[in-house]
């Protein structure tokens, strides 16, 4: 009888690492917007416990509760979602896909920004840098997006 000789040879398994598929822009990109989305919400904390300063009654409190961080989620959310898929992107590499949702989250903080730069009596040194990031984030998720193969 003749010994059966195996088609492949079994290996012994590696250990998979996966290979960092991002670049450093997308780690410093998903840094910049977890910070404004913290930023973003420390905001609207210090903007709701200064109406708790004043406010007596339920329901401005509440009324309050609904202006700060109803209209702060504008803000925080989406920053918190873009830092997210910039963190997605660092680590399997960018895709079509999550960049354009970048881009599309991106879209309240830059009408935000320019509404606050242009129209609004707020000082420059606070809504110019929002304008900044905005436009570096947005620059770096198209960048991406023409980049990624999927």
């Amino acid at each position: 009888m003749e010994r059966i000789v195996p088609i492949y040879e079994e290996r012994p398994a590696k250990p998979e690492v996966a290979p960092i598929g991002g670049t450093l822009a997308d780690l410093v990109a998903s840094i910049l917007a977890a910070l404004a989305s913290i930023t973003a919400l420390g905001y609207s904390i210090w903007f709701f416990s200064r109406f708790l300063e004043n406010d007596t009654h339920l329901w401005g409190i509440f009324s309050a509760f609904i202006l700060c961080f109803g209209f702060g989620a504008f803000a925080f959310v989406p920053a918190a979602i873009t830092s997210r898929l910039a963190w997605k992107a660092y680590k399997q590499g960018a895709r079509r896909k999550n960049m354009l949702w970048a881009i599309f989250m991106l879209m309240p903080w830059l009408l935000l920004s320019i509404v606050l730069v242009f129209i609004s009596d707020l000082s420059l040194i606070y809504s110019l840098p929002l304008l900044i990031l905005v436009i570096l984030l947005s620059l770096w998720a198209i960048i991406s997006m023409n980049r990624s193969t999927m």
